[in-house]
């Protein structure tokens, strides 16, 4: 009963083979048992050196037959626990499946939740790649011997394995996410608006080459802030040019640490805007909404969230304090220009300026030195009108 539960598709013929080996050790300590009453009831007088030999020839053949039963129960043993291994990976797999079916049809519409969305493939890629090692590891295990059945099995596995990946890979490219837009009612709590955009917002860091007073090339690291939109379907990160002007390498680093080395897909130094793009995974990407500024008026309540000094993860709130200003920086005079109360400082360039409902509606630029309460903003209007010409 043992044996067939450990092998029920060799139950039987196990069991079989089981029989017969205890059969065959049972018959041979039979005869060793008759001959020894035989010697002691007819008080036969053997060569002693007969004895000896017969005995050793009788205690070879039963340890030989024990051993070969051993073997062979230990190889049908082996086949069977690979076979079952085989069969809960391909049950594992069939249930990813499922999951990857029920995906596909969510990713056909225009995905509003991407946070769970993301989780949910990251958390598939994730089976996939533990499969997938456990296939190896599977194979690796298989000896010669063993039964064509299983390496046929394996590599059956290891198709539909690629197969799978490959339809996840499908869906995080085919997916559509939208914009996020966070609206929190009359009783706003800075807190919670705090957490719902600070994984919108990115560490830029740059490293330009200049030329000193010598005449000579140094190489001089600039870090600003940036934050994430998406334009019809392309991820990008939003920041200052002056942040990446002259840049020879940018980084750009997400609220989770992880950091990846940005392409420069456009500037307008006139307006000071520029647009990156990196080959982070989609669920990195958490993409704020950019709203029209034409109505926002004097009074209005703003945050700013950025890396001043290098502090990523700072927010500071203020009020809209004049609009349509004009500021003449090192680079350039640019109008139409926010004034707020929100305290800026230096890192805090290319910060997103947003409303109490987490939507953008401008970009930290500039503040004067040595104030208190006077810094200044890109309208959204000009980031937009910048964005789709850089990106179309």
């Amino acid at each position: 009963m043992f044996l067939k539960l450990l092998c029920p598709s060799g139950g039987r013929r196990l069991a079989g083979l089981a029989r017969k080996a205890k059969e065959l050790v049972s018959k041979c300590a039979f005869y060793m048992l008759t001959i020894h009453r035989v010697w002691s009831v007819s008080n036969l007088e053997f060569p002693k050196i007969q004895k000896r030999k017969f005995s050793i020839i009788l205690i070879i053949t039963i340890v030989a037959a024990s051993l070969s039963t051993g073997g062979l129960i230990g190889y049908w043993v082996g086949c069977t626990s690979t076979l079952d291994q085989v069969d809960r990976l391909q049950n594992h797999l069939s249930t990813i499946q499922i999951e990857i079916n029920d995906l596909q049809t969510k990713a056909a519409i225009t995905v509003q939740n991407q946070s769970d969305f993301s989780e949910t493939i990251t958390a598939l890629q994730d089976q996939l790649s533990t499969i997938c090692d456990q296939i190896t590891n599977l194979q690796a295990s298989i000896v010669p011997s063993q039964s064509s059945e299983i390496t046929e099995k394996i590599s059956s596995l290891q198709s539909q394995l690629s197969t799978l990946q490959q339809q996840v890979n499908n869906i995080k490219a085919a997916t559509t996410y939208e914009n996020t837009t966070y609206f929190l009612g009359e009783n706003v709590s800075l807190s919670q608006l705090f957490e719902e955009v600070r994984k919108s917002v990115v560490v830029i860091q740059s490293t330009a080459s200049q030329t000193d007073a010598f005449g000579r090339t140094v190489f001089v690291t600039v870090q600003g802030s940036g934050f994430v939109y998406n334009h019809t379907g392309q991820m990008a990160v939003i920041t200052n040019n002056h942040v990446i002007d002259n840049a020879i390498s940018i980084n750009v680093t997400f609220s989770n640490g992880n950091t990846y080395e940005a392409s420069l897909e456009g500037s307008n130094p006139n307006t000071d805007v520029a647009v990156l793009t990196t080959n982070a995974l989609q669920n990195e990407y958490k993409p704020l909404t950019i709203v029209n500024s034409s109505t926002i008026k004097v009074g209005d309540p703003v945050i700013v969230v950025g890396t001043p000094y290098g502090l990523a993860g700072s927010m500071s709130n203020g009020i809209i304090s004049a609009l349509n200003r004009t500021i003449t920086t090192e680079q350039t005079t640019i109008t139409n220009i926010i004034q707020i109360t929100a305290p800026l400082n230096p890192g805090n360039s290319g910060g997103p300026l947003m409303n109490y409902q987490g939507q953008v509606i401008g970009m930290a630029t500039a503040i004067v030195q040595d104030s208190q309460g006077l810094g200044f903003a890109i309208t959204s209007d000009t980031i937009l009108q910048d964005v789709m010409g850089i990106m179309n």
